[in-house]
């Protein structure tokens, strides 16, 4: 899917890692969202490596206010890569 963004919670570890991994072949960036930084870094290295930008947000999506700052950030990157 040519310009396609997938936004993936809980994209740190087991299925949340699988599905972004899985919908990096198919999609041209993902943002990926959850609280483990680190393990959401490595996340985003095996998105990479499938073909796919990433955007890594570590949040906890029971603040609040956390879904519409994931929408925010991810809004203000466009379709990743300037495009």
């Amino acid at each position: 899917m040519a310009k396609s963004v997938a936004i993936v919670t809980g994209a740190s570890q087991g299925i949340g890692r699988a599905t972004a991994i899985c919908l990096a072949r198919n999609f041209s960036a993902l943002v990926l969202v959850a609280r483990d930084r680190a393990n959401l870094d490595e996340t985003a290295e095996a998105v990479k490596a499938a073909g796919a930008e990433a955007l890594v947000i570590d949040i906890d999506l029971a603040q609040p206010t956390a879904a519409q700052r994931v929408a925010a950030a991810r809004a203000g990157r466009g379709t990743f890569g300037g495009n």
